[in-house]
């Protein structure tokens, strides 16, 4: 017996995308799919011009049925055919869905043309990718202990929309995409990411410690200026800006970076005056704007 020779895996039917009375046969990887071939090319004007095509009489069939092998995964052709079959697989937002499957119809949708999955895919990715500062800061997720997306777009799973905004062209969502990679992807994560180019790992990199020594600076509102105009007890307040710019030095060191949401008011509410505690937030705001407009810049990007 050949140890090394190739094993054979026998195909197997998609679950729920086999259906016997249609009469085209898709396989990717090793997953079947039965579907209708009138159904995908009134659908895809990819898939129509593909089926359009006369079939020679010696091509591979399948029960009796034309046979389409596809390039790509198994996992990306089943979402897409599930987005499409069924109606409520992908629904259009608030509904709820996941990374993997809103990746895998983007990708398919955008490769094969069906301009209404694509659409709806966006509308899932535009809401967690802002273009302002003041829509970032009503992103779920922008805080960097908790959010309802922060487990699926930060760590290793933020990773994929980077090279998936650089294939279909999303230049609009790659400074937050990389922004939430540098937020808690792991070096090692990013270093032996298989789907990053060199390029891109140096980005996210050399991002990372910029976005940490730019922490130092944002935080300096924290204490200037020393004196605010109108402030009733100057010296009170500025010692309690002292000790506040301590506490955030501390909480820094378990991460978060600057862009990341910091609540002002709950340690210092009742020890700042409301003058200070008013121009704290200007400051930050401030800083934070700043670097907001910088942040395509720091990962080599259009403005």
């Amino acid at each position: 017996m050949d140890i090394d020779a190739p094993t054979h895996v026998e195909a197997t039917r998609a679950e729920g995308l086999w259906f016997e009375d249609c009469g085209l046969i898709i396989q990717a990887e090793n997953t079947l799919f039965r579907v209708s071939r009138d159904f995908l090319a009134t659908q895809s004007p990819v898939f129509r011009d593909m089926l359009a095509i006369p079939t020679p009489p010696d091509a591979e069939t399948r029960d009796g049925c034309p046979f389409v092998r596809l390039p790509d995964s198994a996992t990306d052709v089943t979402v897409f055919l599930k987005a499409m079959v069924y109606f409520d697989f992908f629904e259009a937002p608030p509904a709820e869905t996941t990374l993997e499957i809103l990746i895998g119809v983007l990708r398919m949708s955008h490769k094969y043309e069906v301009d209404a999955l694509r659409k709806r895919a966006l509308a899932h990715l535009s809401p967690l990718h802002p273009t302002t500062l003041e829509e970032w800061e009503k992103t779920p997720g922008t805080n960097w202990i908790s959010g309802p997306w922060a487990k699926q777009l930060l760590e290793k799973e933020g990773i994929p929309l980077i090279p998936l905004a650089r294939q279909l062209s999303l230049d609009w969502i790659l400074p937050v995409a990389f922004y939430r990679v540098c937020q808690s992807a792991q070096g090692g994560d990013i270093i032996n990411s298989s789907i990053l180019t060199t390029q891109d790992k140096i980005l996210c990199v050399e991002g990372r410690h910029t976005l940490t020594t730019e922490n130092s600076r944002l935080f300096q509102f924290l204490s200037n200026p020393k004196d605010v105009a109108g402030c009733p007890t100057p010296h009170q307040c500025l010692q309690n800006k002292v000790e506040s710019q301590l506490v955030v030095e501390v909480v820094r060191t378990y991460g978060g970076l600057p862009l990341d949401k910091w609540d002002l008011e709950t340690p210092w509410r009742s020890r700042l005056c409301g003058v200070c505690l008013a121009a704290m937030k200007d400051g930050l705001q401030a800083a934070k704007r700043d670097l907001w407009d910088k942040l395509p810049e720091l990962f080599e990007l259009p403005p």
